[in-house]
């Protein structure tokens, strides 16, 4: 840039810091781009391998959790490339990315979040779990992004997933 131009705020470095980010707020759109600007670093390590990390946080977090997956019985085989759980992690991880991508399309994302949700439900899924995986992407947040995982980032991440979670329980579970 020529000494003297004008600066397009677009061209600047987004702050990961300031200003902060209160998790209880609504999410605005500093919030999402925080999101997408730094969710492009988790994209960057593949959808494989950022999956695998996932699931193996998920896994230390709630060791139960393996019942749930049929590809999780064989400790041996189950984190090899190419396994299921590399596949299904990979597509957690590109699901994960399409809903970033629709952050400023809730009326495409939300419909994609229930649908989702009520196969869940099938899948045995309680909304409790839905609270590990919250922690289990956290902790991978924090592994692939390092010292960008600011607490403004961190805090957009768990509104995001705030709305993920209530959207993908919904009604599925009233009585």
């Amino acid at each position: 840039m020529a000494a003297g131009s004008p600066v397009n705020a677009s061209e600047l470095p987004l702050d990961l810091v300031s200003p902060s980010v209160e998790v209880d707020a609504p999410l605005d759109d500093r919030d999402i781009e925080l999101v997408q600007t730094t969710f492009e670093k988790v994209a960057a390590v593949g959808p494989e391998a950022a999956g695998r990390i996932l699931f193996g946080h998920i896994f230390r977090i709630a060791p139960e959790a393996k019942e749930l997956f049929p590809f999780a019985k064989d400790e041996e085989t189950m984190w090899l490339p190419g396994s299921r759980l590399e596949k299904h992690g990979a597509r957690v991880v590109s699901t994960v990315a399409t809903a970033v991508s629709l952050l400023k399309d809730l009326d495409t994302l939300v419909p994609v979040l229930q649908t989702l949700g009520l196969k869940h439900v099938g899948y045995k899924v309680l909304p409790p779990h839905y609270e590990i995986v919250g922690q289990a992407f956290i902790a991978t947040l924090d592994d692939a992004l390092q010292t960008e995982f600011t607490e403004a980032v961190k805090n957009a991440y768990l509104k995001v997933w705030k709305i993920v979670q209530a959207t993908m329980i919904g009604d599925n579970y009233a009585k």
